[in-house]
């Protein structure tokens, strides 16, 4: 579980993605900024898990959309990390999208997935089956990662 900050969510998307986005250009790319700011209730979550898995762990993410052939930079990323047949499964096996994030050490040595929820987000039955499968698949974890916002109040006690 991680704990953010509920003035943190307040300023998403703007300017809190152009932020990241320049601060974090290995977590984020032009595509993803274009996504969280056409899409303002979304991604938010999404975006905190990796840059905090990124400070506390000093792994990198492809954040969403990273199965898909019109996002070269993430194809390109996790066709190293899956192989071109274990990004074509993410595609054809799974029921839905794969988990939000695709974790991986800088040196492309281990990765893993995560599926990240906020306050209000529920874990469906397709994700287990489909979390399932890529554990068994690549023999990796799949973690859920719950943000949680705290009371800037709280906080300051």
């Amino acid at each position: 579980m991680l704990h953010c900050p509920a003035g943190l969510r307040d300023c998403w998307p703007r300017p809190l993605a152009w932020l990241w986005h320049r601060l974090y250009p290995d977590l984020f790319d032009d595509d993803d900024l274009r996504l969280a700011l056409n899409q303002p209730r979304y991604h938010f979550v999404e975006w905190f898990a990796a840059v905090h898995l990124f400070h506390t762990h000093g792994v990198r993410a492809l954040v969403s959309k990273y199965g898909y052939e019109t996002h070269p930079r993430k194809r390109r990323l996790a066709e190293k990390l899956l192989g071109q047949a274990g990004r074509a499964y993410l595609r054809r096996r799974l029921e839905g999208q794969p988990p939000d994030l695709l974790l991986f050490r800088p040196d492309l040595s281990a990765f893993w997935f995560a599926e990240v929820k906020g306050p209000r987000d529920r874990l469906r039955q397709a994700q287990l089956r489909n979390h399932r499968r890529l554990a068994s698949r690549f023999s990796v974890r799949v973690d859920v990662i719950t943000v949680c916002y705290v009371s800037d109040e709280v906080r300051r006690r």
